[in-house]
């Protein structure tokens, strides 16, 4: 105890220079007033909801969220496959359910996501909501697009009036990712998400089923080239969507949004394809459906 007062008091009496003290870290007031500069310079330069409805071609429909529609007459051409008409459209519904009950095209909902992750899980969200619908012989593609958090509630509203006035909801692989996860966020943001009573087709299963043979996998990619013949062109990577949401959220980046509604519309279109090809499967399309049916009869020479 005696050595110890000693050195302290040695260091107290030590004559020479002083070593400054060593700089305060800044406060947390400091910090916090350069987050609000920071945020206020990105928001400057964050294009309004209104202006980036525009450059997107779509409406405002309420604060955080976007709607975009198009508009395709059937019948129309995805890669080499002619989507003829709403009949067709339900027919391969129908085949693909493997049952009798009627069903009309007006009655089924499309739908996929672009979410902010590819692994699900509670904070994982929908920022896009694709739905496509049959009317009077028109394909509509209706996309939802939150520019903030606060656009989910609505977004989710939306989704619950559309599955009240259908009764057959198309999916790519839905029953695993899409549903389960927009279920979650509903059940989060208190809104009621009426799908129990919808029948689902998920054409992830049923490509599995009827259409794969020697493909590499059972992609949707993989079925647009096999089964579609259609190759997609300045596609936007589905695995780099989470970032660029990151990106909008954090630094007002817009630049990616208009590809990425782009690559969630083909997404839609292809799931009409699908249906197109399973009302009426050739053999290069569906070699499963074919394997069985052994050579096909040669046809009639013309006369």
């Amino acid at each position: 105890m005696s050595d110890l007062r000693a050195r302290l008091d040695r260091l107290s009496r030590s004559p020479g220079e002083r070593r400054d003290p060593a700089p305060l870290p800044p406060s947390l007031a400091d910090r916090l007033a350069r987050l609000r500069t920071r945020s206020a310079e990105i928001n400057a330069r964050r294009p309004t909801d209104g202006e980036l409805a525009q450059r997107l071609g779509g409406t405002v429909l309420a604060p955080a969220l976007l709607a975009v529609e198009r508009s395709f007459p059937l019948p129309f051409a995805h890669g080499a496959t002619r989507v003829v008409g709403a009949v067709e459209l339900a027919e391969g519904a129908r085949r693909s359910l493997r049952d009798d009950a009627e069903l009309d095209a007006e009655g089924m909902l499309f739908l996929d996501t672009e979410t902010s992750g590819l692994a699900g899980g509670t904070g994982t969200t929908a920022f896009v909501l694709g739905l496509a619908m049959v009317r009077d012989d028109v394909l509509t593609v209706r996309q939802l697009l939150m520019t903030g958090f606060g656009g989910e509630r609505p977004l989710l509203e939306q989704l619950a009036a559309a599955l009240q006035t259908h009764n057959c909801l198309v999916t790519f692989n839905g029953k695993s990712f899409d549903l389960p996860l927009l279920r979650a966020r509903a059940r989060l943001a208190g809104v009621e998400c009426p799908d129990a009573a919808l029948r689902h087709l998920d054409l992830l299963h049923v490509t599995r089923r009827r259409l794969r043979e020697g493909w590499p996998d059972c992609r949707l990619r993989t079925a647009e080239e096999h089964a579609l013949g259609y190759a997609r062109t300045d596609d936007f990577p589905g695995a780099e969507v989470p970032a660029a949401w990151q990106r909008w959220l954090q630094r007002g980046d817009a630049a990616p949004l208009p590809r990425i509604l782009d690559h969630n519309r083909e997404d839609l279109l292809s799931l009409a394809g699908l249906l197109a090809v399973l009302a009426h499967p050739t053999a290069r399309e569906a070699p499963l459906l074919h394997a069985t049916r052994g050579p096909a009869a040669p046809s009639p020479l013309p006369a």
